[in-house]
């Protein structure tokens, strides 16, 4: 019956929800760490997670590079989650520096052994709120006959909302960001909106044995100017919490779905590792449209530690 259910809801999900190319560079990296897209995830599990990620963007040409820094837990004998991320996301021309602290509520759905009576969190459904900000600093461009030319910053506020849903295998998610909008006055006319962004996600683990799980995904986002965009995923994970090793690969393929646009954008290879409770992971990127010919694609890597031993990798 689950995975009939899982069916329906990405049948409804293909023919319903349109997705965006619109995305902030930090959310690439959500593939390790699904809070970067909805701040509900926070403290949905009883680990503690501390994740470092650092991305190079399109190598071999004047790309941006973004690092980042974030944590989430869930308080002891509380159903509330707290989270936090700073990041700093650097182009030629300007330069990024923000954060977010995050407040999530789980209401766990499922109840343990009849004599434990423990709460488990097989089932569970959580809501976040996050606030945002971030600095935005543009620097002067030598050489370039430009009245914007300048070297300045300005902080930029807003706020993120998310809800997230597990049912044992099925985990499903939806949240919304740059709710605030916020036009930098150092700029003008020249700043490009970041445009109300919507994000859905969902997918389901087929558990072969106690330790093999495989896990297909898709993600889907949408901003308020119809940037759409399709990410379809496939995982595979073995994992044994009595050990002190484990693995996943995943593919990816993400796919632009704007209107008179539709092409694929890029394909994503992932591997990554369980050492103990560090995990280390590698994504990378390999652009499939025009701008294949002019860089070597996307290379990111991932250090984490969790203060347990996650039943799941990489959510």
């Amino acid at each position: 019956m689950k995975k009939v259910l899982f069916l329906l809801v990405s049948l409804f999900g293909f023919s319903a929800v349109s997705v965006i190319a619109q995305q902030r560079p930090i959310y690439d990296q959500y593939h390790f760490n699904y809070y970067l897209i909805n701040p509900a995830v926070a403290g949905a599990d009883k680990c503690s997670h501390l994740m470092a990620t650092g991305k190079q963007s399109w190598l071999g040409s004047d790309g941006p590079s973004t690092y980042l820094l974030s944590y989430r837990t869930r308080l002891n004998s509380k159903n509330i989650g707290l989270g936090g991320y700073i990041y700093n996301d650097h182009t030629p021309q300007f330069n990024y520096i923000g954060g977010q602290f995050t407040f999530a509520y789980h209401i766990p759905m499922s109840i343990g052994g009849k004599y434990s009576q423990k709460v488990e969190l097989d089932r569970q459904l959580s809501f976040g709120i996050s606030a945002r900000v971030k600095y935005l600093k543009y620097d002067e461009v030598e050489n370039v006959d430009d009245p914007a030319n300048i070297s300045e910053g300005e902080f930029m506020p807003d706020v993120n909302l998310g809800v997230y849903y597990v049912s044992y295998g099925f985990f499903a998610g939806a949240s919304a960001t740059n709710i605030i909008k916020f036009q930098p006055d150092m700029l003008g006319d020249s700043y490009t909106d970041e445009y109300l962004t919507a994000f859905l996600f969902m997918g389901y683990d087929f558990d072969f044995s106690r330790e093999r799980t495989l896990e297909p995904s898709v993600n889907f986002n949408i901003d308020t100017k119809e940037h759409r965009q399709a990410e379809f995923n496939l995982k595979y994970m073995q994992n044994n919490s009595d050990l002190d090793f484990g693995w996943w690969a995943q593919l990816s393929y993400r796919h632009c779905l704007d209107k008179g646009n539709a092409q694929p954008l890029s394909l994503i290879p992932i591997v990554g590792a369980r050492f103990g409770k560090f995990q280390l992971a590698y994504a990378f990127n390999l652009s499939l449209n025009e701008m294949a010919s002019h860089n070597y694609g996307t290379h990111e890597l991932m250090l984490a530690y969790t203060f347990c031993i996650p039943k799941r990798f990489c959510r």
